[in-house]
């Protein structure tokens, strides 16, 4: 039903923090709108952990701390953009400069990622005020007037509606967000793939097949007619001053998608000027998934044309991307109580990527050349937390550190949008012979293929699981361990649902509880068995996760035997995608910060197919995602992922782990700076400096 295409982690986990939260690559969004009130999700589905920063206060100690060129922020990276087509961008590197030169229809309340402020819209649609219809499905907004793009263009509904119907048109199933767009708009079971090929082509071969040139020898009529489809469920009214989504289906999240960078409102005839779709139906084809090679040739990737608070001066790639204070900037009213309005306040921004090597950017940081760096890893903070005068809480609450007068302030405890969770395979393949599963036997030697569609092995499993020395050993004991699949603050998490904590003897009595028997009629408990968790050599995170739960089965019974074992990469990219492994550790790093974009891959989606999870086990949680990605009232919403939670608890499909709480560093003299997790990378529109 879903096609799932994180910005960021793959296959294998890396973690990688980043100070002015460059990293995790994330939805990408903007901050600007007529003040308002915020849309808001009930109080009683955010979890206390997940608070985020307000605005930086006075420092706390009378040290003076000025910086060298207080209208210039200089910031060294490790994001290189991919592209500045906002259609096409799908990673943080991008997203960061889209979300500073562009402006979306809205925005997420300042810190709140659950919240949404207007931007280049008037207000934010709601039923009560009459933009969202009684079913869900239409969705009007109230265009701003007097707005200019950077070149000087009026903009318009139709700039607004074109933006939306380009960018699903030009689709492509590789590195491109449009899927999430293309769900609610054109219907989440409208093709496999998501993509706008699959109107063309039903069957989704074009889109599955990478051969995005077959699209432009399709039927005339299929393609007039996929172009038509999405006109008309993106209408534009000028006259009205009004842009309306006519969805497919009622889409809890719609919102969330359109406050991210892929929503970037862009200049319908600057689109055309420079090379791009024209907006007639009957060409659109020809600009059908480009590659991000072919789309940086011209000014529609490698240059930009917003309505946002910073233009782009120039972009040299892997060296640095400067940006201008865009000195005309539509914002006359503040966002927020205390938000910026008028011209920037920092009026060149410096985003260096010419500095790989960590030491380099922490030098750079210690000489006060630069106001913020990316970390490699979380091993980076030992080297920072000495240079720390001041700590700040995820509430914004700041105090002197043991050093007043070190010239960092760090922001501590931050919520994140990644995660990684250790996945069971139900159905492990023996094809070509596994020696992962020894002898493939309940014999003390090995384990069946099915052996973890017992759910009492996959509760025992969860029991016999060490949260506190995870956290510990592999989030340096800053974390906090998973009780749902939403991440904690999301509509439906709470820290009162029924969640596995390591016990040894509940973990016992699951797996005497197994029905599972031997050849000989022993019980699993009596028999013992033999497996080998696989990771790639050099990953220390997922080596070190296996090894946990290795000791943690030993120590119940010494007839649980796991082996942990190190493979070249492509060894283990092998056997992976040949569904051999018995378990493996995933990651994820959400598209929007919604529940659904956790549900979806984790019960029909990528995820649950690469562990084979059973149909039965879908069958049972399916119509709770439905039914929440459905509803559009947050309390409702809460209440059916409530369901979901209790389901999947008692399905046991995955061990949940712990989300690993996020940093951010920057030298004393930047203010304003607040976090939101769902942001590509900072807001520069916020901030000054001394």
């Amino acid at each position: 039903m879903f096609h799932y295409m994180p910005r960021a982690l793959g296959l294998v986990v890396i973690v990688v923090i980043g100070l002015g939260a460059c990293a995790p690559a994330t939805g990408t969004p903007e901050i600007i709108g007529a003040t308002q009130a915020a849309t808001n999700v009930p109080a009683a589905t955010a979890a206390p952990s997940q608070a985020v920063a307000v605005n930086t206060p006075p420092t706390t100690t009378t040290l003076s701390i000025k910086s060298k060129d207080p209208s210039t922020l200089t910031y060294l990276c490790v994001c290189d953009p991919s592209t500045l087509d906002p259609a096409l961008d799908y990673d943080s590197g991008g997203g960061q400069i889209l979300q500073n030169t562009y402006d979306t229809l809205i925005f997420y309340n300042k810190a709140d990622p659950n919240s949404f402020i207007p931007q280049l819209a008037v207000d934010v649609p709601s039923q009560a005020n009459g933009g969202i219809s009684a079913d869900g499905k239409t969705y009007t907004f109230r265009i701003r007037t007097g707005v200019k793009f950077h070149n000087g263009d009026v903009l318009t509904p139709d700039d607004a509606a074109f933006t939306f119907q380009r960018g699903l048109l030009q689709g492509g199933v590789a590195n491109s967000p449009q899927w999430l767009l293309f769900q609610p708009i054109l219907g989440a079971t409208a093709g496999p793939n998501n993509d706008i090929a699959d109107l063309v082509d039903p069957t989704g071969s074009i889109a599955a097949s990478g051969d995005y040139t077959a699209l432009q020898k399709a039927d005339t009529a299929n393609l007039l007619g996929a172009c038509q489809r999405v006109t008309s469920a993106i209408v534009a009214n000028n006259a009205a001053g009004t842009l309306t989504f006519h969805l497919a289906q009622s889409w809890g999240p719609f919102l969330s998608v359109l406050a991210n960078s892929w929503g970037s409102i862009s200049d319908r005839a600057w689109i055309a000027a420079n090379g791009g779709w024209d907006g007639d139906c009957h060409t659109w084809q020809k600009f059908y998934a480009p590659t991000l090679t072919d789309q940086n040739k011209s000014k529609l990737g490698s240059g930009e044309n917003g309505t946002g608070p910073y233009m782009l001066d120039h972009w040299i790639p892997t060296r640095e991307v400067v940006l201008k204070a865009n000195p005309n900037y539509w914002r006359t009213e503040s966002a927020w109580p205390g938000g910026p309005t008028g011209a920037p306040r920092l009026k060149t921004i410096v985003l260096k990527s010419d500095a790989p090597q960590f030491a380099t950017r922490l030098n750079t940081l210690r000489a006060g050349d630069a106001d913020f760096i990316d970390l490699q890893s979380t091993s980076d903070w030992t080297l920072l937390d000495p240079l720390v005068g001041e700590i700040c809480d995820a509430t914004g609450a700041c105090a002197p550190a043991a050093d007043p007068s070190q010239p960092i302030r760090a922001f501590k405890g931050l919520p994140s949008v990644s995660r990684s969770d250790l996945f069971f395979n139900f159905k492990i393949d023996t094809t070509s012979g596994n020696d992962f599963i020894g002898s493939g036997k309940l014999d003390g030697n090995g384990i069946p293929p099915d052996f973890f569609s017992d759910v009492h092995v996959r509760k025992a499993f969860n029991y016999c699981f060490d949260w506190d020395a995870y956290i510990k050993g592999q989030l340096l004991s800053d974390g906090v361990q998973s009780y749902d699949v939403m991440l904690p603050g999301e509509i439906g998490y709470s820290d009162h649902d029924p969640h596995y904590s390591y016990d040894p003897a509940q973990c016992q009595a699951q797996f005497q509880a197994s029905t599972l028997k031997s050849g000989g009629g022993l019980s699993l408990w009596d028999t013992g068995f033999h497996f080998t968790i696989g990771y790639n050599t050099g990953n220390t995170y997922k080596e070190a996760t296996a090894q946990i739960l290795k000791q943690d089965l030993a120590r119940v019974n010494p007839k649980f035997q796991v082996e942990v074992l190190g493979l070249p990469f492509q060894t283990y990219l092998d056997a992976l995608a040949a569904h051999q492994l018995p378990l493996n550790l995933y990651g994820w790093v959400e598209d929007i910060h919604d529940p659904n974009d956790w549900l979806a891959p984790y019960v029909t989606g990528s995820y649950a197919a690469q562990q084979s999870l059973p149909a039965d086990v879908v069958q049972q949680l399916r119509p709770f995602i439905d039914q929440g990605v459905d509803e559009t009232d947050p309390a409702n919403r809460a209440a059916i992922y409530k369901q979901f939670n209790q389901a999947y608890y008692a399905a046991a499909p995955v061990i949940l782990l712990a989300v690993q709480h996020n940093r951010v560093y920057e030298q004393r003299w930047v203010q304003g700076y607040y976090y939101n997790p769902i942001y590509a990378g900072d807001y520069f529109y916020a901030l000054s400096k001394q």
